[in-house]
């Protein structure tokens, strides 16, 4: 029988009511007591009991290292996630785990597991179901979805459909069993651990008429790394009366990266088909691609912290996920 580790880290399955709203109480193994049976063994590690909106860069690095740690004891790992910042840890944990040959699988629920109709039981049966399948790397399981830890988002505040898999559609867990449209290989390389993160990183969302001084603030306060998300393909305004391309220029100069995203959640960016993103590609901004923003907010943070030149962080930022 395969031996998974479950890490609490607390958010709204582990929700109980309060004077000031749901708070995380619920321990991981009060939790595993509401489940029932189970296709394994289950530990559980206690690691942190938090509003996952509460979650900083640190935290991630906490979760990363548990796994590493138990990496040899356990045939898979499933953590208990609040929904709100789940995506996040899905992108660091997937850059920060490399050549993983087993599943660490990510859930949480709409609706804490105590409570009437919560889909907290479902979501936590399954993740152990799609742990105890073993294929390699990061996953987040939701309302039977099983999606890429790089290509996650959270779309409803509500339904328990809660999450899209964002340009690569992965799985879907059936009665029959999980049905993957593909499956990850075993790494050729041994597993390994890369922390390591640069927090002066941002996101900076453009509406119409957003000024360009915004960026120039970013850079003065000691941004690193600046990911704007433009409109459509990735554009970013570059008429007389609002450009950001000289504020785009000063920033690249001042070794700050900038990326352009879009935002929209689907398809990706094209700095190559309208002037407003082939202008700032020409002064060193780089292409989110198909990226999530999360995943791409991760990426920056590390390539920040691990590569020694402008050119380290481009080849980076621009491998596939």
């Amino acid at each position: 029988m395969k031996k998974i580790l479950m890490l609490a880290t607390g958010g709204t399955i582990a929700c109980e009511p309060s004077e000031d709203g749901l708070v995380p109480k619920l321990s991981g193994e009060a939790m595993l007591e509401r489940l029932g049976p189970l296709p394994c063994e289950a530990d559980v590690l206690e690691l942190m009991n938090l509003d996952s909106s509460n979650l900083q860069p640190e935290d991630w690095e906490t979760m990363a290292r548990a796994v590493a740690d138990a990496y040899d004891a356990y045939d898979g790992f499933v953590i208990a996630h609040g929904t709100d910042t789940l995506a996040y840890t899905a992108a660091a944990l997937h850059q920060m785990l490399r050549n993983l040959g087993k599943s660490v699988v990510i859930t949480g629920a709409q609706l804490p597991l105590a409570a009437e109709g919560s889909d907290g039981p479902r979501n936590l049966r399954d993740a152990f179901f799609v742990a105890c399948e073993g294929v390699p790397g990061v996953y987040v399981v939701f309302h039977g979805d099983v999606i890429d830890g790089a290509r996650a988002k959270k779309m409803h505040t509500e339904s328990f459909a809660a999450y899209a898999s964002v340009n690569a559609p992965l799985a879907r867990i059936t009665p029959g069993g999980v049905l993957w449209r593909e499956k990850r290989p075993l790494p050729e390389e041994g597993f390994r651990l890369v922390t390591g993160l640069e927090k002066r990183v941002c996101v900076l969302k453009l509406i119409p008429g957003t000024r360009p001084e915004l960026l120039d603030m970013l850079v003065d306060a000691g941004y690193r790394g600046v990911i704007i998300e433009g409109f459509g393909a990735g554009g970013v305004p570059n008429d007389r009366r609002g450009s950001f391309l000289p504020s785009i220029e000063r920033a690249v100069k001042k070794g700050v990266v900038i990326v352009c995203a879009s935002q929209c959640v689907f398809d990706g960016v094209d700095l190559s088909r309208y002037p407003i993103g082939v202008l700032a590609a020409r002064l060193g901004a780089l292409s989110g691609g198909d990226k999530t923003v999360e995943t791409l907010a991760v990426r920056l943070m590390q390539a920040l912290h691990h590569c020694p030149d402008a050119e380290g962080v481009r080849e980076f930022m621009e491998r596939p996920v």
